[in-house]
């Protein structure tokens, strides 16, 4: 899915593209991930309509328009965005185009069809499903030490669960979970409970500071816009290449599902494991 740093710069992209275009023409090619939260049509209720200001609320990116309704987008596991030219071929992921004034196209792009495409009256969220209960945004001043504390104080989770856990915080995914973990030195199947104070305030910093690091990675390699840029991360996907600060082999594991990378060396386990992976990683 898209994680803050990619809705960040998709947010920043957008808006000077969006801003004051009217949609002459509507698209929908996959109409499985379109929902239709006014009376009408969706195509004719967004024809003629202006857009104005785009914001993010959690993996939520909103794209305000006039008459005071709201196109809302939860890109989920594998959607993107793409603006064309008419002329040019865009793909059998097309799931929505709309056309604008200026003759460009505005794509939703989603291999997967499991994002959706919300038009709803203008703060009107409650059937939407996952908004309302969005945890708190990392980047707030909201994010205190003593609201994480608290939160993992209560949990009987592993922490790489908690921190992508979308009530708690919003919105972390494996990707950034992994370099997060990897700048805290937390191995990833680490209990919530085994963490001590200093290593509570120590994660806490790690989330802004790896988050706000990957923002500003994200917007100086200026991807395009349905391209996920991963280049900068330091474990993701890397296994059996050099950790970046001890040079031991990343090591891959699974996290109820999910597989997650982790540095054995920089990230010991505090309990025993059926694989010892600091013995494994000396091979």
């Amino acid at each position: 899915m898209p994680e803050l740093p990619d809705l960040v710069y998709l947010q920043k992209r957008l808006s000077p593209l969006l801003e004051n275009q009217r949609i002459t023409e509507v698209k929908v090619s996959e109409p499985i991930v379109v929902r239709m939260l006014l009376p009408g049509d969706f195509s004719t209720a967004l024809v003629d309509r202006v857009f104005g200001e785009v914001r993010r609320h959690g993996p939520f990116l909103i794209l305000s328009l006039d008459e005071n309704r709201e196109l809302i987008i939860h890109p989920m596991l594998a959607g993107r965005f793409k603006i064309s030219d008419k002329q040019e071929k865009v793909g059998a992921s097309v799931c929505v185009s709309l056309t604008l004034s200026n003759d460009k196209i505005f794509h939703y792009l989603d291999d997967k069809k499991m994002g959706k495409v919300y038009l709803t009256a203008s703060g009107e969220y409650q059937h939407i499903p996952r908004f309302l209960n969005q945890g708190i945004d990392l980047l707030s001043d909201k994010f205190t030490l003593d609201y994480f504390r608290e939160k993992l104080k209560k949990s009987r989770k592993q922490v790489r669960v908690l921190i992508m856990d979308q009530t708690v915080i919003s919105a972390i995914g494996n990707a950034y979970a992994d370099e997060i973990l990897f700048c805290a030195g937390i191995h990833p199947k680490t209990f919530c409970y085994q963490l001590d104070d200093a290593t509570i305030e120590k994660l806490h910093r790690c989330i802004v500071e790896v988050m706000r690091w990957g923002i500003s990675e994200v917007e100086k390699a200026a991807p395009a816009l349905e391209d996920k840029y991963r280049d900068h991360v330091r474990v993701r996907n890397r296994k059996d290449q050099p950790c970046p600060n001890c040079g031991t082999k990343i090591r891959r594991a699974g996290v109820l599902g999910y597989d997650t990378f982790f540095c054995p060396n920089c990230q010991p386990l505090r309990r025993e494991q059926f694989i010892d992976w600091r013995k494994l990683s000396k091979k």
